[in-house]
């Protein structure tokens, strides 16, 4: 039986290259085959709080945390100290935890790793080692950063970071390892600059009886330039818009955003006479219109009906104060799914952990929603309720 033979340029450069390659060129066609934009990735609330409010704090976390922190967790073991390579199985191990929250995944990363880093040795073997090597921590790295995207996007953007992880071995294997952190951080810079300063021009402003507003890109450094004098009545950027210029709380209908470039453009207006009512759905749909964005209504294969079955356990001293419309407006943009409530319902008081829902499945949600608070989800097949995704043209 002829041994395995690895060579650094044809196992893990050639690949890497293809992969990217693969993965962008995807990317920016699967929209136009599907005739859909991607989804924007859903982070946490406190990412989403950086994103809005310290966009200074992103720029140096993508920029310079991101590169060093994650080149040392998962490619210091190209380093020859035995140090760095334990080093690496906890660093990894620890990333597999923070984006999975599961403890079987966590532990069998952890033996694997142990396994091919440092226990499985052997000078006959040693091509088909590394070559394990490469590929399992470049597999982990690319499941750390996948994200909830839609379809085939989420195997695209998987295998794009799987080629970026391997050309980042091959730097390090075969130069040295400050060549994968400068690698990391090119991509990153690239990255940014596309996301942040090569996208087409939003503004717009609009002028009526009732109010003035406007749409305007929001500065990296200085978020305050684009707000005008007078007290503001909707601000905040286009996904936040699609949940605040469409209401409070709509009982058969929600409005879901699946824009990206637009992400950086705020949305301010200010009352021109208090006394007149302020028209948001005339505003959301001047915003539709003056930016070309996509309106598309589809009917969810099921919904889900919140009853509230116990008033009196809805109340859990010390937790967050909500009401009952926001907090399952909430829910639907945590899980993206159409929850609906008892007619009335709406303004009843809830105290909850705010952080609590959105880091559960489903599965666990449902469960956790009676058991805690009292309230009955049931699924049903949809009559009446719709979707309708706010995607770019």
């Amino acid at each position: 039986m002829r041994s395995f033979s690895f060579n650094l340029t044809r196992h893990c450069l050639i690949p890497g290259i293809v992969l990217v390659f693969l993965g962008l060129v995807g990317i920016n066609i699967y929209p136009y085959i599907v005739g859909n934009t991607r989804t924007s990735i859903e982070s946490s609330g406190f990412m989403n709080t950086l994103i809005d409010e310290l966009p200074l704090v992103i720029l140096i976390m993508t920029l310079l945390f991101a590169p060093i922190v994650e080149e040392f967790s998962y490619r210091s073991w190209t380093m020859k100290s035995k140090f760095w390579k334990y080093f690496s199985v906890v660093a990894i191990t620890t990333y597999t935890y923070a984006t999975s929250k599961s403890v079987i995944l966590t532990c069998f990363t952890f033996v694997i790793l142990l396994f091919i880093l440092c226990i499985f040795k052997g000078e006959k073997r040693k091509d088909l080692i590394q070559f394990l090597r490469i590929l399992v921590t470049s597999i982990l790295f690319s499941l750390a950063h996948y994200q909830n995207e839609s379809g085939w996007f989420s195997v695209l953007a998987f295998f794009d970071r799987l080629g970026m992880a391997l050309i980042a071995c091959y730097l390090a294997l075969r130069f040295r390892f400050i060549y994968a952190i400068l690698f990391h951080f090119a991509n990153n810079l690239l990255v940014f600059v596309l996301s942040y300063f090569l996208v087409a021009d939003y503004t717009f402003e609009i002028t009526d009886e009732t109010h003035t507003a406007k749409l305007t890109e929001i500065s990296m450094f200085d978020k305050s330039q684009h707000l005008d004098e007078g007290d503001i009545v909707r601000t905040g950027c286009l996904p936040t818009i699609a949940y605040k210029l469409t209401g409070s709380y709509q009982k058969d209908i929600m409005y879901q955003p699946l824009v990206f470039n637009y992400r950086h453009y705020c949305y301010c207006s200010t009352d021109k006479d208090s006394s007149i009512h302020f028209n948001s759905r005339q505003c959301f749909d001047e915003l539709v219109k003056q930016t070309d964005l996509r309106l598309d209504t589809v009917i969810p294969e099921k919904i889900y009906y919140l009853e509230i079955t116990d008033t009196s356990r809805l109340g859990e001293k010390g937790k967050y104060e909500n009401t009952m419309g926001n907090f399952v407006k909430n829910l639907r943009h945590a899980y993206g799914k159409m929850f609906v409530l008892d007619d009335g319902a709406e303004e009843i008081g809830i105290t909850n952990n705010i952080n609590s829902y959105w880091q559960m499945d489903m599965e666990i949600l449902i469960p956790h929603l009676y058991e805690q608070y009292g309230i009955k989800v049931e699924e049903r097949d949809n009559k009446d309720c719709k979707i309708i995704y706010i995607s770019e043209p």
